[in-house]
């Protein structure tokens, strides 16, 4: 294998993680978001608050989902697309402190694959 198929080989693993982990991401905050409505608690701060993060979570799983494509993406918001998953990843870290069920573990293993792939797949302007 020469060098170059090497790292075409190693970039589509790295992909294949950030579109997993992305794909995850967005169907756990859908679930999320539907579930502000089966809480029973009306619409208060509290139902206001468990929307919006479902629709965060949301949203950056499809901006990431737009950012990766077939080779490294050169847009210029993939920089800023790449340093939110990591913002993401310690707000995650906090929601597991204060609420440590099992989906919120998996919502921040989501996160940290997007993170972690996104360093690789999201290169920014050459």
């Amino acid at each position: 294998m020469t060098d170059e198929a090497a790292v075409e080989a190693t970039f589509f693993r790295w992909r294949r993680l950030h579109r997993g982990s992305s794909w995850l991401l967005a169907v756990l905050a859908l679930i999320h978001s539907a579930l502000t409505f089966r809480l029973g608690v009306g619409w208060s701060p509290e139902a206001v608050w468990f929307l919006g993060t479902g629709l965060g979570l949301l949203l950056l799983a499809l901006m990431n989902l737009a950012h990766v494509g077939l080779g490294p993406c050169p847009q210029p918001t993939a920089v800023a697309v790449r340093y939110v998953n990591w913002i993401f990843v310690v707000f995650g870290v906090a929601a597991v402190v204060a609420v440590p069920e099992p989906q919120a573990y998996l919502v921040l293993a989501a996160l940290v694959g997007q993170a972690l792939a996104g360093t690789r797949t999201l290169t920014g302007p050459a």
